[in-house]
């Protein structure tokens, strides 16, 4: 009589692997039975944390590059025609904000500059972009005549710093307007600028609202040297800043 089997012949045993692909475990697949419900983030972003994480590294060192631009340039629409025939209506610019940067290092052990600019000063000549004094909503660009200390005065439409005649090249006799044809030959009293202040003006002293109508531009207003223009594309080219020769440069060092 055969014998009924052991309790422990009824234990499953793994069967051995088939040679060829079998469709063992599709009978717990309930094809009817409806998928589980996604997590509602994964409806935003199906991809994901380890792309995403992946992507905000990405967008992060995107911004950063983007506040670095920012802080070297910025762009400059010209509005008017103040600076012609320097710079057109609508020109695009790019204004160098590093030109006149400074730094304190009075922190330093035995440095007393409060004011180090590694690239440099304003300079007479420079073509500079600034917030407008009387609104500082507004973005002005003019061209530095005199500096703090010098005097500066105006005489038959010539301009005079510390009693010598500066040479302007870029100042062209009036192209538009009821002045066609005609330089400037306004007067402005002689006058000694502040300490921390410019004396800026308009290439074209016809049509420019400048140091001669509102007085002298804070330098902690300027926002940076017009350098590059790059609009339209055919008149792409560097700035260029006429600042004065060495016999005049030494001359005016000379009186002051």
């Amino acid at each position: 009589m055969q014998q009924p089997p052991a309790d422990d012949e009824f234990v499953d045993r793994p069967s051995p692997r088939a040679p060829f692909p079998t469709h063992a475990g599709l009978d717990d697949v309930d094809p009817w039975i409806p998928a589980p419900p996604r997590h509602p983030l994964r409806a935003i972003w199906p991809w994901g944390l380890s792309q995403l994480s992946e992507t905000l590294e990405v967008v992060a060192l995107a911004i950063l590059m983007f506040l670095a631009v920012r802080a070297v340039g910025q762009n400059f629409i010209v509005d008017g025609e103040s600076m012609d025939p320097t710079f057109e209506n609508n020109q695009l610019l790019i204004v160098n904000r590093l030109a006149y940067a400074s730094f304190d290092l009075s922190w330093l052990p035995g440095v007393d500059n409060e004011a180090w600019r590694p690239f440099g000063e304003p300079e007479v000549g420079d073509v500079i972009v600034f917030a407008f004094p009387g609104d500082l909503d507004r973005d002005f660009i003019k061209r530095i005549i005199a500096r703090e200390g010098q005097t500066v005065s105006i005489d038959n439409g010539t301009v005079f710093v510390d009693g010598v005649p500066l040479d302007e090249p870029y100042i062209e006799q009036a192209r538009a307007g009821p002045f066609v044809g005609e330089p400037w030959d306004g007067d402005f009293p002689e006058q000694t600028v502040p300490e921390g202040m410019l004396f800026v003006l308009g290439d074209n002293r016809h049509n420019s609202f400048d140091s001669r109508q509102w007085g002298m531009l804070p330098e902690d207003l300027v926002i940076g040297r017009a350098d590059v223009r790059y609009w339209p594309f055919d008149q792409i080219s560097l700035v260029e800043h006429h600042h004065q020769d060495a016999a005049v440069t030494a001359e005016l060092t000379a009186t002051q």
